[in-house]
């Protein structure tokens, strides 16, 4: 059943095939139109997560072809709503090429990798750069540098690989 019904239906989650009592467990009345309730609700609430994934990830593939467009921040984002609403989803994201083992390795263990730090902080202070020789107003262009320079803290605090990685080369 699954295999038909394609992307959108390969989590059990919205297929109703989960469980929380086991097959010989029985409900009557209230309790089962309570549970089922909490069931539509959570597969309301994992269709959510996944249209939204989807959103993010149609952003992200505007920029692999617009290179003004981030891919992988866009990507990091809808992983994570998939990781809640289509875990499958979320896993085709972690094996796409290039952009897949960085977003999972963010979304692991909140690692960036040297490279891709260079990147956006290169990326940032051109930015920053735009921002301060753009004609507006005081207030503006110092809320936007303030952004910018904490977004730059966050990227260069990161760890650079993966503590499994580092502990093993320290050996």
């Amino acid at each position: 059943m699954q295999e038909r019904l394609g992307i959108l239906g390969t989590s059990a989650y919205f297929l109703g095939q989960h469980r929380h009592l086991g097959p010989d467990a029985s409900m009557t009345g209230h309790a089962a139109a309570r549970n089922d309730r909490e069931d539509a609700a959570r597969r309301r609430l994992a269709w959510a997560w996944t249209a939204t994934g989807y959103a993010f990830f149609a952003v992200g593939l505007l920029g692999v072809v617009l290179p003004v467009l981030p891919t992988t921040i866009f990507w990091i984002i809808a992983a994570a709503c998939f990781a809640k609403g289509c875990p499958a989803m979320a896993r085709r994201i972690y094996t796409w090429p290039g952009v897949g083992p960085a977003v999972e390795a963010f979304l692991s263990h909140g690692v960036i990798a040297r490279r891709a730090k260079i990147s956006a902080l290169l990326g940032m202070a051109a930015g920053g750069g735009i921002a301060a020789l753009t004609p507006l107003p005081l207030p503006a262009t110092v809320i936007t540098l303030a952004v910018i320079a904490l977004a730059a803290a966050y990227v260069a605090s990161r760890p650079e690989t993966c503590p499994a990685v580092a502990e093993s080369e320290g050996e």
